[in-house]
């Protein structure tokens, strides 16, 4: 309501401005008036000097002043009658459109193409707004043409590289990483980038040609910690998964605070323990369950109930993780530590399983970073 009210008052401002000029106006027909008097006076002045040099009598004289004296009248009447007519008509016509026409126009655009109830998007809403598909796809288009016209611009290689990620077209940024590398040169970056294009274009396997990439992006002084992150992909797909840890464990040690890809890299860890989830419970459990502290309760009941049991009767390296990760979970550091001691203790000679209870309590910060 208040944008049609701030509407409707700049139009009635850019309308009585207007207006405003029509009702000074202005003497169109002084200008064609004064040219028409000034001729009549000059004859006038003719025939005074015609009467001294006695070439007509005073009579033809008087006659002549008069007739001249008529058509000035008669001139000066007419142009003020059709100067004011004119005037008047368009003044008319002006103020029916400044009045009517204009805000009637405007209204009826605006309220087929407005939109008065969109709601307010803020500066910093639009700086953090995602760019959609077409947006990028339009950019890549961009560059594209870019390159048709040089096709040895590394740097727009380099640009349009990620926009094709962004667009999941994982094979032009393969090529188009490969292009960068090709004129710009191998940086562990760019190496790290084409290893994922091809990951993605694989279909999530790091292929031949993708480990390559990885192992030249972690190769020099400055390895690329996205590409160890991968190696330690490709070492969980051929079955090492104590060569995965062994990547992630280090990386993860140093690792930088503020480093975005912590957050990841715990979470690869905890995926490679492959933690079996607490069963739910059944339906007639879960309709005794109201409130969340409720909810708690029960859940802390159930991983008590699974502690006693695995301190009595052992069980699989499966249950032994659950119950470390729900301690964890559930906030009792100290508890998670204590069964994770145990776990180790029982499966100090299964390799398999250390494996996974190292990358849990590395995944939970149970050890190592955060511990």
């Amino acid at each position: 309501m208040a944008l049609w009210l701030i509407f409707a008052v700049m139009t009635g401002a850019a309308v009585f401005v207007v207006l405003g000029s029509l009702a000074r106006g202005r003497d169109t027909g002084s200008d064609a008036v004064e040219a028409d008097a000034a001729v009549y006076r000059d004859q006038i002045a003719e025939i005074g000097r015609d009467r001294a040099r006695g070439l007509i009598d005073e009579r033809e004289a008087e006659g002549a002043r008069v007739e001249v004296a008529r058509r000035l009248l008669a001139a000066t009447d007419r142009e003020e009658a059709a100067a004011a007519a004119g005037s008047t008509a368009r003044r008319r016509i002006a103020a029916v459109v400044a009045l009517v026409a204009v805000p009637a126009i405007g209204l009826g655009v605006y309220g087929k193409l407005g939109q008065p109830d969109l709601p307010d998007l803020p500066l910093s809403a639009r700086l953090n707004e995602k760019p959609d598909a077409q947006n990028l796809g339009n950019l890549a288009l961009r560059v594209e043409k870019a390159l048709e016209a040089n096709p040895n611009d590394g740097r727009g290689w380099a640009v349009v590289g990620p926009l094709y990620m962004r667009l999941g077209r994982p094979s032009e940024a393969a090529n188009a990483f490969a292009n960068a590398i090709r004129i710009l040169g191998s940086t562990p970056d760019r190496e790290a980038d084409l290893g994922e294009a091809l990951f993605a274009a694989g279909d999530g396997v790091v292929t031949a040609d993708a480990r390559a990439a990885f192992e030249r992006s972690v190769a020099g002084e400055q390895p690329s910690a996205k590409g160890a992150f991968y190696l330690a992909r490709a070492s969980e797909q051929d079955g090492d998964v104590a060569g995965a840890v062994a990547r992630l464990k280090p990386l993860l040690a140093k690792a930088p605070d503020e480093a975005p890809y912590l957050d990841a890299l715990k979470g690869e860890l905890q995926r490679i323990a492959a933690v079996p989830q607490l069963p739910p419970p059944s339906p007639e459990q879960a309709a005794s369950i109201k409130t969340p502290d409720e909810r708690m309760a029960f859940v802390r009941k159930m991983v008590d109930g699974l502690s006693e049991r695995l301190a009595q009767n052992g069980g699989d390296v499966g249950e032994w993780l659950r119950l470390v990760n729900a301690r964890a979970a559930l906030g009792d550091v100290d508890k998670a530590r204590e069964a994770l001691t145990a776990a180790r203790e029982k499966f100090a000679s299964d390799a398999s399983a250390s494996t996974r209870l190292e990358a849990l309590a590395l995944g939970l910060g149970l050890e190592g970073r955060g511990a």
